[in-house]
């Protein structure tokens, strides 16, 4: 990774490339572009076709999950959402995340660490199809 600054004003990152401290640091510091909103990430497993990735986001105390693999949308199972969520990439894309797709901030941070260091869908989210 070139510098924290360019970590900071990423959206994707390919989780075998950069430390777990790097991307955590970048997503804790992002500042969503509208109140009230949440900042969006890419993390993937590597940069072969079809490689599953994690779309994380950050919103406050909450966040959003949704890993994607062979076509198919995984959400948390414990999550308490029922309408979509507004969700902004770093460059202030509009990309609203599903219902069904936040939890505590805690619980993302924590799946985005497994992610990094295991490079695999996260086993401390329970998952059930989008």
């Amino acid at each position: 990774m070139a510098s924290i600054e360019d970590a900071r004003r990423r959206t994707g990152y390919d989780v075998t490339e950069a430390t777990v401290d790097d991307v955590l640091s970048a997503l804790r510091s992002a500042e969503p572009p509208a109140p009230g909103a949440g900042v969006v990430w890419w993390l993937y497993a590597g940069r072969k076709p079809r490689t599953p990735y994690l779309v994380a986001g950050l919103r406050g105390a909450r966040g959003s999950l949704a890993w994607h693999e062979n076509g198919e949308i995984f959400l948390p199972a414990n999550d308490t959402g029922d309408e979509t969520v507004d969700y902004f990439s770093l460059q202030g894309a509009h990309f609203p995340q599903p219902s069904g797709s936040e939890v505590s901030a805690e619980e993302v941070l924590l799946a985005v660490r497994e992610l990094c260091e295991t490079q695999t869908r996260p086993a401390c989210v329970s998952w059930q199809p989008a």
